[in-house]
Protein backbone atom coordinates (compact mmCIF):
# COMPACT_ATOMS: atom_id res chain seq x y z
CA UNK A 1 0.00 0.00 0.00
CA UNK A 2 3.04 2.50 0.74
CA UNK A 3 4.39 1.94 -2.96
CA UNK A 4 0.77 2.64 -4.44
CA UNK A 5 0.34 5.87 -2.40
CA UNK A 6 4.02 7.22 -2.92
CA UNK A 7 3.32 7.34 -6.95
CA UNK A 8 0.06 8.86 -6.63
CA UNK A 9 1.58 12.29 -5.22
CA UNK A 10 -0.37 15.35 -4.90
CA UNK A 11 -3.87 14.96 -5.15
CA UNK A 12 -5.42 11.91 -7.06
CA UNK A 13 -9.26 12.74 -8.41
CA UNK A 14 -11.63 10.11 -10.04
CA UNK A 15 -13.05 11.44 -12.89
CA UNK A 16 -16.07 9.52 -12.47
CA UNK A 17 -16.87 10.77 -9.17
CA UNK A 18 -17.28 14.25 -11.17
CA UNK A 19 -19.75 13.41 -13.98
CA UNK A 20 -22.84 15.34 -12.98
CA UNK A 21 -22.38 18.48 -10.27
CA UNK A 22 -22.77 21.58 -10.23
CA UNK A 23 -20.95 25.12 -11.36
CA UNK A 24 -19.25 27.80 -8.59
CA UNK A 25 -19.86 31.20 -8.95
CA UNK A 26 -16.29 33.10 -9.38
CA UNK A 27 -15.15 36.59 -9.33
CA UNK A 28 -12.86 36.40 -11.92
CA UNK A 29 -10.23 39.99 -11.78
CA UNK A 30 -9.39 41.79 -14.46
CA UNK A 31 -5.37 41.22 -14.29
CA UNK A 32 -6.12 36.96 -14.85
CA UNK A 33 -5.48 37.63 -17.97
CA UNK A 34 -7.66 37.37 -20.88
CA UNK A 35 -6.07 33.62 -22.21
CA UNK A 36 -6.73 32.23 -18.70
CA UNK A 37 -9.80 29.78 -18.52
CA UNK A 38 -10.71 29.02 -14.35
CA UNK A 39 -13.20 26.29 -14.10
CA UNK A 40 -14.84 25.73 -10.30
CA UNK A 41 -17.26 23.31 -10.05
CA UNK A 42 -18.40 20.02 -7.51
CA UNK A 43 -20.35 16.77 -7.66
CA UNK A 44 -21.49 14.91 -4.37
CA UNK A 45 -19.74 17.39 -2.28
CA UNK A 46 -16.15 17.15 -4.01
CA UNK A 47 -14.79 20.57 -5.42
CA UNK A 48 -12.64 20.46 -8.60
CA UNK A 49 -10.56 23.98 -9.54
CA UNK A 50 -9.37 23.43 -12.97
CA UNK A 51 -7.21 26.82 -13.82
CA UNK A 52 -5.29 27.13 -17.39
CA UNK A 53 -3.09 29.93 -17.97
CA UNK A 54 -0.14 30.39 -19.62
CA UNK A 55 3.24 30.83 -18.84
CA UNK A 56 3.27 29.38 -15.08
CA UNK A 57 4.46 25.77 -15.40
CA UNK A 58 5.87 25.46 -11.75
CA UNK A 59 3.86 28.50 -9.72
CA UNK A 60 2.20 27.35 -7.15
CA UNK A 61 -1.82 27.51 -6.90
CA UNK A 62 -3.41 28.38 -3.27
CA UNK A 63 -6.81 27.48 -2.44
CA UNK A 64 -7.98 29.00 0.89
CA UNK A 65 -11.21 26.95 2.44
CA UNK A 66 -12.22 27.92 5.97
CA UNK A 67 -8.65 27.06 8.21
CA UNK A 68 -7.59 25.14 5.47
CA UNK A 69 -4.87 25.65 2.67
CA UNK A 70 -4.63 23.37 -0.43
CA UNK A 71 -1.49 24.14 -2.51
CA UNK A 72 -0.93 22.18 -6.22
CA UNK A 73 1.95 23.63 -9.10
CA UNK A 74 0.99 24.60 -12.10
CA UNK A 75 2.34 21.66 -14.89
CA UNK A 76 4.34 22.18 -17.96
CA UNK A 77 1.24 22.83 -19.81
CA UNK A 78 0.36 25.64 -17.67
CA UNK A 79 -2.91 23.67 -16.21
CA UNK A 80 -3.33 22.72 -12.84
CA UNK A 81 -5.97 20.61 -11.31
CA UNK A 82 -6.94 20.48 -7.20
CA UNK A 83 -9.76 19.01 -5.16
CA UNK A 84 -10.95 18.68 -1.64
CA UNK A 85 -13.76 17.46 0.21
CA UNK A 86 -16.79 20.44 0.89
CA UNK A 87 -18.37 19.98 4.31
CA UNK A 88 -21.17 22.23 4.19
CA UNK A 89 -23.92 22.82 1.73
CA UNK A 90 -23.28 26.48 0.89
CA UNK A 91 -19.19 26.89 0.70
CA UNK A 92 -16.70 30.04 -0.18
CA UNK A 93 -12.92 29.88 -1.43
CA UNK A 94 -10.56 31.35 -2.48
CA UNK A 95 -8.00 31.05 -5.32
CA UNK A 96 -4.92 32.60 -4.93
CA UNK A 97 -1.75 32.86 -7.31
CA UNK A 98 1.65 34.82 -8.09
CA UNK A 99 0.98 37.93 -9.57
CA UNK A 100 -2.96 37.85 -9.83
CA UNK A 101 -5.90 39.32 -7.82
CA UNK A 102 -7.13 36.33 -5.76
CA UNK A 103 -10.81 34.72 -7.75
CA UNK A 104 -12.95 34.15 -5.00
CA UNK A 105 -15.49 31.71 -5.60
CA UNK A 106 -19.30 30.40 -3.95
CA UNK A 107 -19.92 26.62 -4.41
CA UNK A 108 -23.49 25.41 -3.24
CA UNK A 109 -23.98 21.85 -2.40
CA UNK A 110 -27.61 21.33 -3.40
CA UNK A 111 -27.19 17.26 -2.76
CA UNK A 112 -25.53 17.48 0.64
CA UNK A 113 -28.28 15.94 2.33
CA UNK A 114 -28.17 12.70 0.13
CA UNK A 115 -24.11 12.38 0.36
CA UNK A 116 -22.51 9.71 2.63
CA UNK A 117 -18.82 11.05 3.13
CA UNK A 118 -15.49 10.61 5.29
CA UNK A 119 -12.76 12.99 5.14
CA UNK A 120 -9.34 12.50 6.63
CA UNK A 121 -7.80 15.96 6.90
CA UNK A 122 -3.96 15.95 8.28
CA UNK A 123 -1.16 18.87 8.00
CA UNK A 124 2.09 17.45 9.14
CA UNK A 125 4.44 16.21 6.38
CA UNK A 126 3.34 12.74 6.41
CA UNK A 127 1.56 9.83 4.13
CA UNK A 128 -1.89 8.62 5.56
CA UNK A 129 -4.21 6.56 4.12
CA UNK A 130 -7.85 5.90 5.23
CA UNK A 131 -9.39 2.41 5.46
CA UNK A 132 -13.15 2.19 5.16
CA UNK A 133 -14.80 -0.83 5.83
CA UNK A 134 -18.06 -0.82 4.53
CA UNK A 135 -20.83 -2.94 5.88
CA UNK A 136 -20.10 -6.55 5.87
CA UNK A 137 -16.33 -5.70 4.29
CA UNK A 138 -13.31 -7.23 5.61
CA UNK A 139 -9.88 -5.32 5.00
CA UNK A 140 -8.53 -6.74 1.70
CA UNK A 141 -11.75 -7.97 0.74
CA UNK A 142 -14.67 -6.70 -1.23
CA UNK A 143 -16.19 -3.50 0.89
CA UNK A 144 -12.63 -2.40 2.02
CA UNK A 145 -11.80 0.84 0.15
CA UNK A 146 -8.64 3.08 0.44
CA UNK A 147 -6.19 4.91 -1.45
CA UNK A 148 -4.42 1.30 -2.26
CA UNK A 149 -7.98 -0.16 -3.34
CA UNK A 150 -10.06 3.52 -4.41
CA UNK A 151 -12.89 1.01 -6.31
CA UNK A 152 -13.38 3.80 -8.54
CA UNK A 153 -15.27 1.55 -11.08
CA UNK A 154 -17.43 0.68 -7.94
CA UNK A 155 -17.33 -2.84 -7.95
CA UNK A 156 -16.10 -4.39 -5.05
CA UNK A 157 -18.18 -1.64 -2.50
CA UNK A 158 -21.07 0.88 -2.84
CA UNK A 159 -18.68 4.21 -2.43
CA UNK A 160 -15.29 5.18 -3.77
CA UNK A 161 -12.21 6.80 -2.37
CA UNK A 162 -12.60 10.28 -4.74
CA UNK A 163 -9.30 11.94 -2.95
CA UNK A 164 -5.87 10.94 -2.59
CA UNK A 165 -3.80 13.19 -0.97
CA UNK A 166 -0.31 13.30 -1.05
CA UNK A 167 2.31 14.37 1.63
CA UNK A 168 0.99 17.93 1.98
CA UNK A 169 3.20 21.40 1.28
CA UNK A 170 4.65 22.98 4.66
CA UNK A 171 1.68 24.54 6.19
CA UNK A 172 -1.04 22.72 3.57
CA UNK A 173 -3.70 20.64 4.72
CA UNK A 174 -2.93 16.80 3.19
CA UNK A 175 -6.75 14.92 2.16
CA UNK A 176 -8.64 11.56 1.70
CA UNK A 177 -11.86 11.04 0.96
CA UNK A 178 -14.56 8.91 0.87
CA UNK A 179 -17.80 8.93 -1.00
CA UNK A 180 -21.21 6.92 -1.42
CA UNK A 181 -24.70 7.50 -1.84
CA UNK A 182 -26.51 7.68 1.08
CA UNK A 183 -29.45 5.92 -0.63
CA UNK A 184 -26.94 3.10 -1.47
CA UNK A 185 -26.06 2.43 2.72
CA UNK A 186 -28.17 -0.06 4.11
CA UNK A 187 -30.04 1.13 6.69
CA UNK A 188 -29.07 0.56 10.62
CA UNK A 189 -25.63 -0.30 9.34
CA UNK A 190 -21.81 0.54 10.37
CA UNK A 191 -19.00 1.70 8.77
CA UNK A 192 -15.14 1.10 10.02
CA UNK A 193 -12.41 3.42 9.69
CA UNK A 194 -8.62 3.14 10.04
CA UNK A 195 -5.68 4.90 9.68
CA UNK A 196 -2.56 3.79 8.35
CA UNK A 197 0.46 5.51 9.23
CA UNK A 198 2.34 4.89 5.46
CA UNK A 199 5.39 6.88 6.02
CA UNK A 200 5.87 5.20 9.35
CA UNK A 201 5.71 1.85 7.54
CA UNK A 202 5.56 -1.53 9.57
CA UNK A 203 9.41 -1.09 10.95
CA UNK A 204 9.45 2.50 11.96
CA UNK A 205 12.64 4.87 12.03
CA UNK A 206 12.81 8.53 12.96
CA UNK A 207 11.33 10.99 12.87
CA UNK A 208 8.35 8.79 12.72
CA UNK A 209 8.77 6.99 16.26
CA UNK A 210 9.67 7.07 20.40
CA UNK A 211 9.40 10.93 21.07
CA UNK A 212 9.85 11.95 17.75
CA UNK A 213 8.53 14.81 16.30
CA UNK A 214 6.15 13.38 13.54
CA UNK A 215 5.31 10.51 15.48
CA UNK A 216 1.95 11.22 16.66
CA UNK A 217 0.53 12.95 13.50
CA UNK A 218 -2.88 15.16 14.63
CA UNK A 219 -5.79 14.21 12.31
CA UNK A 220 -9.17 15.51 11.58
CA UNK A 221 -11.90 12.96 10.61
CA UNK A 222 -15.11 14.27 9.27
CA UNK A 223 -18.17 12.54 9.00
CA UNK A 224 -20.89 13.94 6.64
CA UNK A 225 -24.67 11.70 6.91
CA UNK A 226 -27.62 13.15 5.96
CA UNK A 227 -26.63 16.64 5.91
CA UNK A 228 -24.81 16.29 9.41
CA UNK A 229 -21.52 17.07 10.18
CA UNK A 230 -19.28 15.33 13.07
CA UNK A 231 -15.55 16.55 13.69
CA UNK A 232 -13.54 13.95 15.85
CA UNK A 233 -9.77 15.42 16.88
CA UNK A 234 -7.44 12.77 17.28
CA UNK A 235 -3.34 11.88 17.23
CA UNK A 236 -2.02 8.73 15.73
CA UNK A 237 -0.66 5.89 18.24
CA UNK A 238 3.38 6.24 18.86
CA UNK A 239 5.26 3.72 17.82
CA UNK A 240 8.81 2.38 19.21
CA UNK A 241 12.07 3.19 16.50
CA UNK A 242 13.16 0.01 14.87
CA UNK A 243 10.64 -2.51 16.28
CA UNK A 244 8.02 -3.88 13.97
CA UNK A 245 4.67 -3.12 14.61
CA UNK A 246 2.29 -6.32 14.39
CA UNK A 247 -0.10 -5.93 11.29
CA UNK A 248 -3.37 -5.90 13.59
CA UNK A 249 -1.88 -2.72 15.17
CA UNK A 250 -0.63 -0.83 11.50
CA UNK A 251 -4.39 0.32 11.28
CA UNK A 252 -5.33 2.47 13.91
CA UNK A 253 -9.15 2.37 14.20
CA UNK A 254 -10.63 5.82 14.62
CA UNK A 255 -14.01 4.27 16.07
Amino acid sequence: MAGALALLGGTCLAPAAHAAGTAAQCDKPENFGADAEVRVSQAKGRALVEIVKPNTAGRKLEVEYGDELYTQKFGADGSVRLGFALTAQDNEVTLTMSETTPVRCTIPVPEFNKIFRAVLRWHDPVQLDLNVLEPGGRLGETGNVSGGRPNTARNQGIGQMDIIGGVPAEDSTGEMSYVADAAAVPPDTVFGFRVDFVTRGSQPEAPYCDDNALATPRIDFIKIEGGKVTTERLSLNRARCREKIPDNRRLMPIR
